[in-house]
């Protein structure tokens, strides 16, 4: 079965593409529009990718923590864990990156 681009409605290529994970990276076949470059896995390669990093220990369950949402002034604040923090090299009064993906906010280190 071909993968079609669902931007350029053109068939797709095979490719391992990189995905970086908070902690490592890892390798998963997927598939590549030659025209757009848009990246895609089927369900199967997704479930791969997911056993791969769980193996390696770089994403699962164990890596979501819950905290309560407090606020600093008017504004809700959250506390960043210790672990996290650690493993991304933060430091106090270093500035942050933080937005939105879909449903998900994104905090990444200004480096």
């Amino acid at each position: 079965m071909k993968e079609i681009c669902p931007n350029c409605k053109v068939p797709m290529k095979k490719k391992p593409i990189k995905i970086d994970l908070p902690s490592d990276s890892i390798e998963v076949q997927g598939f590549e529009c030659p025209e757009c470059g848009e990246e895609i896995f089927t369900h199967d390669q997704a479930v791969e990718g997911e056993k791969l990093a769980m193996s390696k220990g770089v994403w699962g369950p164990t890596l979501w923590l819950e905290r309560k949402v407090t606020t600093i002034g008017h504004s809700p604040a959250i506390v960043i864990p210790k672990d996290i923090a650690k493993q991304l090299k933060l430091r106090k009064g270093e500035d942050i990156k933080i937005g939105m993906l879909e449903d998900e906010i994104i905090i990444k280190p200004v480096r």
